[in-house]
This record gives structure tokens, sequence and C-alpha cells, in this order.
């Protein structure tokens, strides 16, 4: 299988990586305009289960975006992209997110969001190239 310019398919994702802090956390709130406490209340978030504020499980997400962006010069016209969140960070974590090719014929990558210490945030599955019962079919859609 090759990319959309025709080269062969990398082995492994460009890496991204950030410092997930309050001023990154409160920009990506801004964002999106999720405001939830759990991620920009430490009062809030200390008496939840986590004890203290997670990022937002598609702020890592959308590193995966990135390093899918950065590995082929842009977001393929036909890519999938499935995940799941497993696990949630604490704000001021260093997060990376990645992949590996997991089926050359299949054009599919293990793709994920880990911590410094390796930990798994997000784990899932980006395929370029799907086949085309899985294409989005948009408007016309049935």
């Amino acid at each position: 299988m090759e990319t959309p310019n025709g080269a062969a398919l990398p082995r492994e994702l460009v890496a991204v990586s950030l410092v997930a802090g309050p001023h990154e956390v409160a920009r990506y709130a801004e964002l999106t305009a999720d405001f939830n406490p759990i991620h920009l209340d430490p009062a809030f978030a200390a008496g939840t289960t986590f004890g203290r504020p997670i990022i937002h499980g598609t702020l890592g997400l959308n590193l995966v975006i990135e390093a899918i962006e950065r590995t082929f010069g842009g977001l393929p016209d036909d890519v999938s992209v499935e995940v799941r969140f497993v696990k949630p960070v604490p704000v001021g974590s260093a997060i990376r997110a990645g992949g590996y090719l997991r089926s050359l014929e299949a054009g599919t990558y293990e793709i994920y969001v880990e911590t410094a210490s390796g930990e798994r945030a997000v784990e899932g599955t980006c395929t370029i190239g799907r086949a085309p019962e899985h294409r989005n079919k948009g408007a016309n859609a049935t």
C-alpha cells in the first residue's frame, strides 16, 4: 500500500509531544468550549475520584491527528481513526502521541497517546485507505 502521494507507508508515525500544563488545558478549553471543572478547577477536581484536574481526552487525540498530518504532509483524504480513552492524565503531564504500522496490506497503524512513563492514555487504530463500506457518505448516507 502507498501514501496518497504514491510513497510507501512509513513504519512509524512522526511522534508529537506536549506538556499539558494548566495554560495549555485552559487554551484547549477555550478552543473547544469545554469548560468542565474536572479539567480547570483544582478545588473541584480534588473532590473527584481523580483528586486533581485531568486533561481533556480529546486534547491527546488531537496530538494523534497532528502525528498523522506530520507523517503524511496533511490529513489523508481517506483516513479512519478508532480509539479508546483508557486512562485519565493529570494536568501538568508530558504526553506523546504516535503510532506504528500494524498491517501494510490494510494500511492500519496502532496509534496511542502515552505519558512520559509510558502509560497509555489513548489506544486505537488509524487506517489509511478504508474499505468502501466504511467510507463516510456524508449527506447521502442512509
